[in-house]
């Protein structure tokens, strides 16, 4: 058997919905085109893989887990100096199968899906190189600068002082345990530009791979489904709606921003669509006009039903895999500049790009320019296509593997 590819990634998501789970999937089915994959993941739940992963991997191992408490969190918060990230997946039964498949299996790369599965690898990193498999590093955030952002979010007002104290604190903890992470292993692959350099500034041994978040743009296409009846106008913002950058914007959106619009427009429906909606985002459904949705099996209908497209994002880091969908299926979309951070769209031609005040004046606008509503919809499609598509987004990642990797690995028989 040929040399495999350990990919260790928190969950396997059936279907995978949401950002990271989306990114995984693909970033695997890119892999196993390459090298037998055996796939090391966390499991909530007793049973069998999913089997959309098992068509992809060689091999799939599950280990149970569950979230911590909030009183083991604590303890963890003030114990230790490093980032709660760093224990949000440790477990043992991982480590150790680990361990035995490096002993038992020719293996030449492990690929680690976010820096929360680095732990994984602690022993390994201070290894010489030529005597253990390549370790990549797949950053879907400069985590630290995600937290820096978060901090400079919430420290404005009183009501959210807690989660400002508590991204403050691990944006200085991330750094340092980011820094020692991506110093030591062999390549460190960024989502976007502005991510790359953000890691790079840690002291990463090589210049990031920049290998782009992507959307499948034949399953998001703007005829793939029929519309839900949504309203006019309707204005859409998908994500997990318990990830703290997306309550941030969910919440600023209802609180701040749709006050102004639904005045402008008394009709307007605003529907926020995502999985585990917070206890802050569920609140707002005591505004006039905000639908709080909820997870849904297939977000295309909601996306087609849209009217305008809004992406409030206020913090965070990566490339949006929501923005991408919105674009493929050829929706208007209003965001803010850094929810497109990263991405090669040009404001007044793909998106309309907007902040403060401007956000509301924006999504008003669209809503009663249908021509312009078009313009933008058939151009971000157009870029989605062109530039977006998984197929070209992962090629820098196929390119690490074939020139830098699995050239060098002599094959056993």
């Amino acid at each position: 058997m040929p040399p495999i590819i350990l990919f260790l990634i928190p969950e396997l998501p059936d279907p995978p919905n949401k950002g990271g789970s989306i990114r995984a999937f693909h970033v695997l089915r890119r892999l196993a085109r390459l090298a037998p994959v055996g796939v090391l993941a966390l499991a909530e739940r007793a049973g069998e893989p999913p089997a959309i992963w098992r068509s992809m991997a060689h091999e799939v191992f599950l280990f149970p887990w569950r979230p911590r408490s909030l009183w083991t969190r604590l303890g963890q918060l003030l114990l230790s100096s490093r980032p709660d990230l760093a224990f949000r997946y440790r477990v043992p039964a991982l480590a150790r199968a680990l361990q035995r498949l490096l002993a038992q299996r020719s293996v030449c790369a492990i690929h680690i899906e976010g820096l929360e599965m680095a732990w994984a690898v602690e022993d390994l990193l201070d290894g010489p190189r030529g005597a253990r498999p390549a370790l990549v590093l797949d950053e879907l955030n400069a985590e630290y600068r995600l937290q820096e952002r978060l901090f400079q979010a919430d420290r404005g007002d009183p009501r959210r002082w807690p989660g400002a104290f508590y991204s403050g604190l691990q944006a200085r903890r991330l750094r340092r345990y980011e820094s020692g992470i991506v110093r030591r292993v062999d390549w460190v692959v960024a989502v976007s530009e502005p991510d790359a350099r953000d890691l790079e500034a840690l002291g990463t041994a090589r210049p990031p791979v920049v290998a782009p978040n992507g959307v499948d743009t034949a399953f998001f296409h703007p005829e793939a489904v029929a519309p839900f009846p949504l309203g006019e106008p309707a204005f859409v913002f998908t994500g997990s709606m318990d990830y703290r950058p997306n309550i941030d914007a969910a919440c600023w959106l209802a609180q701040a921003i749709w006050p102004a619009v639904r005045s402008a427009l008394p009709e307007a429906r605003l529907y926020l669509v995502g999985r585990r909606p917070s206890r802050a985002v569920r609140r707002l459904q005591a505004i006039p006009g905000v639908h709080v949705v909820g997870e849904v099996p297939d977000v295309r209908p909601y996306l087609a039903g849209a009217t305008v497209y809004v992406a409030p994002l206020r913090a965070g880091g990566g490339t949006r895999l929501k923005i991408l969908e919105a674009m493929a299926m050829g929706k208007a979309i209003v965001s803010t500049p850094m929810g497109c951070d990263g991405l090669a769209v040009a404001d007044g031609e793909h998106v309309w790009l907007a902040d403060g005040e401007a956000f509301a004046a924006a999504m008003i606008a669209l809503a009663r320019d249908p021509s312009q509503r078009r313009a933008l919809g058939e151009a971000a499609r157009r870029l989605a296509v062109a530039r977006y598509d998984w197929e070209q987004t992962l090629a820098p990642l196929e390119t690490l593997y074939r020139t830098e990797i699995l050239r060098h690995v002599p094959r056993r028989e």
